[in-house]
């Protein structure tokens, strides 16, 4: 792991020398690991969880505690140099991410990175290296694959990569194009209590993922560099990949959705770049100019959720044939552009980067509640029509609820950060970034799904953030590093959108919807260590950190309307270690493992109602992570035949179970008493194979012994019956073929 080269400080290093907790893999490692998204890269690397959140293919992040349900994010996503990160704007989360084929790397940087990735990164940045185009030889990754799913459909893919010089040393390109379908498992069947003849779609959560790039690179001379690229990805998803508790038995193979509807999402982005290099004497200028567009178009079935809302039930006697959807559309567009200057000799004793950032993202969340037979709901509920039962009418017969909600948030950032060494083993680190960051926001909805006409006027919140970073590092000698380092985190306010009428906020102490919420921040402190050991048969990377988080943005959920909105509720403490080692004992043998820790809990009470008799947050309570991961790998590779060589792989992954998280903590207003604690995951892949030449074929297997722990469980409204949850892919087994020219 001390190999390979990143630029997490915007300079190539050996990852063994960078003094701050990184995890790093390239592109064999990830084939290796069976590596296709965001998913896989989580599992593997320590302090890290990914954790759906019941909204299709949406997903949240959480570094070493610090995660984000609401508002900006509070990890940095970035392809390349171009920060890709949503703010949640409107009813539902949107982020993306990238799936994985033809990268040059993918690299994992623990704590905050506000001072060279700015107020993205609080917690954690994520970043997805694609190659450069080489302008003096020619090179071509192909990779295929066929799996089976038990109990669900098969999955395959392909992809080719190829590039090289079309004129020697001054012109090359580099062209990728992956298709991937993944199969079903997941079978909907209408759980409607009246209908005897109950519609069926076997696996239904199946999904189809396009993945391109090309890019050019033109060297006129020998000091400029310009590489224009493109990267698009398109992904749609047939069905949610949720279960019914109460209809499925996973231990049989049976997983069962209950929705009448399908629930598909469209997610697909474009992002054009184009990077400029200068080399003068002793310097390096560099600009990065990008515009990262995406729109994500879903449905959500409400077919149930409607019901629960009004009526508490799930489905209307007399009304087998009532359904419900809401059309979703998320729009980003962003706008960056990073000029940076950065010394060009690494050897030298100051080394330094400083640069300019500019972004503006503008965001569109619009919902429409397609419901024309939403009088069979208030008929039942109330006894009456829904303008009657609610004061509005549906609107032109047909939508319950017509919403927009709008922001654009911009920066305006100076950075920069400079490296002295004092001896030749003693570094001192210090940087910082000076930002102008403003969001505005709005927005509307109307119909008698939020009982009124209910506008948000733009609102506006303008802060000048301050990020700075401080490190010190020792090497010991060449194979033995020591750092520490103190930095702080940022991420900056919002707006709320508007709640029904009829939501019960006075459960959670409140009087009023806040219209605006601030930023929050953080300071992190780390302490570590980078060792070869034995010569270089064993290498460690070992890190603990203290972070102190204050007004944090939170979600508060009102279970009685399915609705939510945010808040700044009180601080946390996150405290915890991560350890990775790789073992080389004997020639093809390699022994690898990680285990990370987490303990991120409030520090105070939070209650907005004096004398409430129920809380927002208690002190104790855990920020939602799993506290212990930890992985293990065997890697054994023999010489068989000629240039052939056979091996073995064989990869173990654990979560522990959840800690006591607010919404089950019965002192809490949003305390739900079907809540449970996410358990302990354990999770085994193997693959074998055999490489020659360029070629690798091998064969694996996922999920070896069939887990399927319940990642999440949600209900659409609190004390609802029905339980909705996510879990693995069941066991998988394939075969994969690489070639590398």
């Amino acid at each position: 792991m001390g190999e390979i080269v990143v630029t997490a400080t915007r300079q190539a290093q050996s990852i063994s020398k960078v003094p701050q907790s990184i995890t790093a893999f390239n592109e064999q490692a990830l084939d290796a690991r069976g590596v296709k998204g965001m998913a896989d890269i989580t599992r593997l690397t320590p302090g890290i969880e990914l954790n759906p959140n019941g909204f299709g293919t949406q997903a949240d992040i959480s570094i070493r505690g610090v995660s984000s349900q609401v508002g900006a994010a509070t990890t940095g996503i970035y392809i390349d140099d171009t920060p890709i990160q949503t703010r949640i704007v409107g009813y539902s989360a949107t982020n993306t991410y990238p799936d994985v084929f033809d990268l040059d790397r993918v690299e994992v940087l623990r704590g905050p990175q506000g001072t060279l990735f700015g107020a993205g990164s609080e917690g954690g940045t994520i970043r997805f290296i694609t190659p450069a185009p080489s302008l003096t030889r020619y090179s071509a990754y192909a990779r295929s694959e066929v799996s089976g799913t038990e109990h669900g459909d098969p999955s395959y893919e392909a992809g080719l990569a190829v590039g090289g010089p079309i004129v020697q040393d001054v012109l090359g390109f580099r062209a990728s194009l992956w298709a991937r379908h993944d199969g079903g498992y997941v079978d909907r069947i209408d759980q409607n209590p009246e209908l005897t003849h109950p519609s069926v779609e076997k696996n239904a959560n199946w999904d189809d993922t396009v993945v391109g790039r090309l890019a050019l690179t033109w060297a006129p001379d020998a000091h400029l560099t310009v590489t224009p690229s493109i990267f698009f990805q398109d992904r749609r998803l047939h069905d949610i990949g949720t279960y019914w508790e109460s209809a499925s038995n996973p231990g049989a193979g049976k997983f069962i959705n209950g929705q009448p509807l399908a629930q598909p999402d469209h997610d697909r982005f474009i992002l054009p770049a184009l990077h400029v290099r200068y080399a003068f004497p002793g310097f390096d200028v560099i600009s990065d100019t990008s515009m990262y567009q995406r729109i994500d178009r879903a449905i959500d079935d409400y077919s149930t959720l409607v019901p629960a809302i009004f009526a508490g039930v799930n489905f209307i006697p007399g009304s087998p044939g009532y359904s419900s959807y809401a059309n979703m559309v998320n729009k980003q567009t962003v706008y960056t552009e990073e000029l940076r200057v950065q010394s060009s000799d690494p050897n030298a004793r100051l080394t330094w980067v400083t640069g300019l950032f500019l972004s503006q993202s503008d965001q569109k969340a619009y919902e429409t509640i397609v419901d024309p037979q939403f009088g069979a709901v208030t008929e039942y509920a109330y006894g009456t029509t829904p303008e009657n039962a609610l004061g509005l009418p549906l609107i032109n017969g047909v939508d319950s609820l017509v919403a927009r909600s709008v922001g654009t948030d911009k920066q305006a950032a100076l950075f920069g950060e400079a490296n002295f060494y004092v001896t030749p083993q003693l570094k001192l680190t210090a940087g910082v970034r000076v930002a102008r960051a403003s969001f505005s926001g709005s927005s509307y909805a109307t119909g008698p799904f939020v009982g009124d006409t209910i506008i948000q006027p733009r609102s506006t919140t303008t802060e000048t953030p301050v990020t700075p970073k401080f490190g010190v590092s020792y090497q010991l000698d060449p194979d033995n590093l020591l750092y520490a380092t103190a930095a702080k985190g940022y991420r900056i306010g919002g707006a709320n959108a508007p709640l029904s009428s009829f939501c019960a906020i006075g459960l959670q102490g409140y009087t009023n919807v806040p219209l605006t919420y601030r930023s929050d921040s953080l300071w992190s402190y780390e302490l570590g260590a980078k060792d070869k050991l034995f010569d270089r048969r064993l290498e460690v990377s070992t890190s603990v950190y203290h972070i102190k988080w204050s007004n944090i943005q939170q979600l508060v959920y009102v279970s009685n309307c399915g609705q939510q909105f945010v808040d700044n509720l009180g601080e946390a403490t996150s405290n915890g270690f991560d350890i990775q080692l790789a073992a080389h004992p004997m020639a093809g043998l390699t022994l690898e493992g990680s285990v990370g820790y987490t303990s991120a809990t409030f520090d105070k009470t939070v209650n907005k109602a004096p004398g409430a008799a129920a809380n927002i947050v208690t002190k104790g309570d855990h920020i939602d992570t799993q506290p212990w991961s930890a992985t293990a790998a065997v890697t054994y590779e023999a010489p068989l035949w000629g240039d052939h060589h056979g091996y073995v792989r064989a990869d173990y992954e654990y979560h522990s179970n959840s800690a006591l998280t607010a919404i089950r903590d019965p002192q809490n207003g949003g305390y739900d008493p079907a809540a449970r604690a996410t358990p302990a995951t354990n999770y085994v892949t193997l693959r074998g194979g055999l490489r020659w030449r360029a070629y690798d074929v091998s064969l694996f297997v996922d999920n070896l012994f069939d887990a399927h722990p319940a990642l999440t469980r949600y209900s659409e409204v609190l004390g609802n019956p029905v339980h909705r949850d996510f879990t693995f892919r069941p066991r998988t087994i394939g075969v994969t073929a690489t070639c590398r020219y």
